[in-house]
């Protein structure tokens, strides 16, 4: 972890110590869900982190830009995201072990007696929550083919009650008993 995103907590805890202001662009390696990554692995942060009673609270935005491969045509999709963050870092207490909120706070980290707070994992988790799993290139992506595979199926077949529906396919017509009377499919 680059040295710029781990911030002291002896220097949030003064007393008179404001919120320090932590702005830096970082590289984290394996920013990766399924096809879709993070160009370069390369993170924008702008954190302000300060001491809160016996928590640090970082809070700000992380900024990448991604790229993936639209999940109909398969063609180079890419953007850019913005992720809100606000999370709370709290020193483990081995006295409450296995309790509660442990989950929901960030560990402080101990280098050489030193407490930090490590605000690469905090990116990390924000960018790999927020990341999109499978990305069109846009709302009209017809696919690949779309003669021979069309993505929304435009053949129309006319029911016994004279509605149009689209065509159904054969194989999931067992199913049909499942359908609740007046249930359109």
């Amino acid at each position: 972890m680059t040295g710029g995103l781990r911030v002291p907590v002896a220097l949030l805890r003064r007393r008179d110590a404001a919120p320090r202001v932590v702005r830096a662009t970082a590289v984290l390696d394996g920013l990766r869900i399924g096809n879709v990554g993070v160009d370069g692995d390369e993170v924008v942060l702008d954190f302000e982190v300060g001491a809160s009673g016996t928590d640090i609270v970082a809070s700000g935005t992380v900024d990448v830009d991604w790229t993936g491969e639209c999940r109909r045509c398969l063609e180079p999709v890419n953007g850019h995201l913005r992720a809100e963050v606000r999370e709370v870092f709290r020193a483990e207490d081995p006295r409450r072990s296995g309790e509660g909120d442990a989950g929901d706070t960030y560990p402080l980290e101990s280098d050489a007696g030193e407490l930090l707070v490590d605000l690469g994992v905090v990116a990390r988790d924000a960018v790999l929550l927020a990341l999109p799993i499978s990305p069109l290139c846009g709302e009209d992506c017809s696919g690949p083919d779309p003669e021979r595979f069309p993505a929304m199926s435009e053949e129309v077949e006319e029911s016994g009650d004279g509605a149009v529906g689209p065509e159904r396919d054969p194989r999931w017509a067992a199913l049909d008993v499942l359908r609740e009377p007046g249930d359109d499919g």
